[in-house]
């Protein structure tokens, strides 16, 4: 029977609840309980749910970095993206979240902020607590970033963009292919003279990359592909009405514009509504990530969609089979992307 009474909230004394202190209160051994923390599927559910419940009671907390360097491993997986300010990275870390906690694993989240030098710096941080695993959003990475993750030892699901080489598991799509195909669509309805406007496209490699493919695409057409506009700021309604102010100012005659993402893209149509500028008559507007303010503008936008949530799942089930020793059935997954054309780019320039 399992022994009452060491705590209800703390260990006898005031003193911070401990292992032995868990075992004590279900009944069970120490290493019953550590298995029942750290490898949740080996052990008997009322097991499991007993444990759960005396953790919680006595509210003890895992020393995650000592059970690391005991094993040589932990339940820890770092999840590092680029910011949390773009609803896409929310979506891909919803997808990686539901997948991990499901089978007993903790994330322990990081952002960079587009800077390499911070991803550097988080994933020799981040590979101090012995993680099981990690998933970076992106394929670019400093020498020394990939130096450490090959010397590692641990799997690694490269995620959101695709890789030549990737460094161990990769899931995503292709940047350079969404810049073509907003190109391509915008050109091919009627528009001559379609600009790019985006924030951090210094930083951002996706963006990058995108805008290679949007110019490429322009000049295999036999248009200008030089209406090119880039901010520093983040992403924000107020940012997208600057970008079109200042796009209009600089290039007066542009008939259409791709836009980093949907809130951009959004903002910008409300500027063209203060100016009285008709959407899609006098400019066709396009975004990105198909976010729900797509959907909501008047009127809806034309976007770029990937399943963002999706990528996030893929590359946990990819991680995890790693994890576990089972070969994946391929390494490198491209989920792809789709047009999803609404009002705002319909019809040619009245």
């Amino acid at each position: 029977m399992p022994r009452r009474g060491t705590a209800t909230a703390m260990a006898a004394g005031g003193r911070r609840a401990t292992i032995r202190d868990v075992a004590d209160r279900v009944g069970v051994s120490l290493i019953t309980v550590s298995r029942a923390l750290r490898r949740p599927e080996v052990v008997s559910g009322p097991v499991r749910e007993r444990v759960r419940e005396a953790v919680e009671a006595l509210g003890y907390i895992t020393n995650r970095a000592a059970s690391g360097l005991a094993s040589g491993t932990s339940r820890v997986v770092p999840v590092i993206v680029p910011s949390l300010a773009r609803p896409a990275y929310a979506a891909f870390l919803d997808g990686v979240q539901a997948e991990l906690a499901g089978q007993g694993f903790q994330v322990l989240l990081g952002t960079t902020e587009h800077r390499v030098d911070v991803e550097d710096q988080l994933v020799g941080a981040l590979l101090g607590w012995a993680p099981a695993g990690l998933i970076l959003s992106g394929v670019d990475h400093s020498a020394g970033t990939r130096r450490r993750l090959r010397g590692a030892g641990i799997a690694v699901v490269e995620a959101m963009d695709l890789a030549d080489e990737p460094l161990d598991l990769n899931v995503g799509f292709s940047h350079r292919g969404t810049g073509e195909a907003a190109a391509a669509h915008l050109a091919d309805g009627g528009r001559r003279r379609v600009a790019y406007a985006g924030t951090q496209t210094e930083m951002d490699q996706e963006s990058v990359k995108r805008i290679a493919g949007f110019r490429a695409a322009l000049r295999e057409r036999g248009l200008p592909d030089h209406y090119i506009l880039r901010g520093d700021e983040p992403s924000s309604l107020a940012a997208g009405g600057t970008l079109l102010d200042d796009l209009l100012g600089r290039f007066p005659d542009v008939d259409a514009v791709f836009f980093g993402d949907d809130v951009l893209a959004a903002g910008a149509i409300l500027e063209c509504r203060r100016r009285g500028l008709a959407v899609p008559g006098r400019l066709a507007v396009m975004g990105a990530d198909d976010h729900e303010v797509a959907s909501a503008s008047t009127p809806a936008i034309t976007t770029i969609a990937a399943p963002r949530r999706e990528i996030g799942a893929v590359a946990a089930r990819m991680l995890l089979d790693s994890i576990r020793g089972g070969p994946p059935e391929v390494r490198r997954v491209d989920v792809g992307f789709r047009i999803v054309e609404r009002e705002s780019t319909k019809g040619g320039r009245t």
